[in-house]
Parts: structure tokens; C-alpha cells; sequence
């Protein structure tokens, strides 16, 4: 019964010492992989390298593609972004990335967020793509 309450109190405490959701997606991340719903998986072309999301606080993030053709290539986005953690479609927390200059947005879905690395569910594309943590802004 001891180690029933001991555990109990230690998962307790280990999940308030975690940093809220504002504060685990900033950041500087590099993609690893985008899977699709079929399980098949993309992986970024080494010769050019990942793409890179970089969240910063009050609403603005950067965004740069390697792979990206035409008048786009090697540019970065400087984009707007809208955490919402409550209310949602998906019942989960949503990250909107806004790119004015382009004029439209993406929605993603978090499943997943902590110190290393951030998973993203676009429902519209039905992928997921995987970010790890290369840096703190």
C-alpha cells in the first residue's frame, strides 16, 4: 500500500514539475520525418537538409524549407502562430501557423510535446510530422 501511495505521489509531482504547453513548443526544431495515415514515412533529402520551425514567443515564428522550389527556395517565412489549448475541434491542443504574405494558414493537431521532441497532426493532409529540439530561443 506504501509503494501504491509513494508511486502515486511521485507521478503527481513529476507531472506538475512540467513546463506548460506556451513554454515546451518554443524553441528552434528541425523535421526528422513526416508519416503519413498508411504508416509510410518521408524522411528530409541529407544533401539539403531538414526544414526548420523556429517558435517564438508572442505569436511570431520562423519557417525555412531546403526543399522548396521556384521563387520560394531558400527563403524564410516569418510567420504568425495561434496556440489554442481549449475549445477545440480535435479536443486537443492546435497550433495555427498563419503565413500572411502567402495568404493562407495551417492548422495542426499537438500529440505530442515535451523537451526534445514535437509531433504535429495535419488533419487536412492526414500526417504527422516529427521535430526534435536542435535549440532555445
Amino acid at each position: 500500500m506504501k509503494k501504491a501511495i509513494l508511486s502515486f505521489a511521485l507521478i503527481l509531482f513529476l507531472s506538475a514539475c512540467r513546463k506548460p504547453l506556451p513554454e515546451r513548443i518554443l524553441g528552434v526544431w528541425e523535421n526528422t520525418k513526416t508519416c503519413g495515415a498508411e504508416g509510410n514515412c518521408r524522411y528530409p533529402n541529407p544533401a539539403l537538409g531538414p526544414s526548420k520551425l523556429t517558435v517564438l514567443e508572442n505569436g511570431l515564428a520562423l519557417y525555412a524549407d531546403p526543399e522548396l522550389e521556384g521563387p520560394n527556395k531558400g527563403k524564410e517565412f516569418h510567420i504568425e502562430y495561434l496556440l489554442e489549448e481549449e475549445n477545440t475541434k480535435s479536443k486537443s491542443p492546435e497550433l495555427v501557423f498563419r503565413f500572411l504574405n502567402l495568404g493562407f494558414e495551417i492548422r495542426y493537431v499537438i500529440a505530442k510535446s515535451d523537451e526534445e521532441e514535437l509531433e504535429l497532426f495535419n488533419p487536412k493532409k492526414e500526417n504527422t510530422e516529427t521535430y526534435r529540439r536542435v535549440g532555445k530561443k
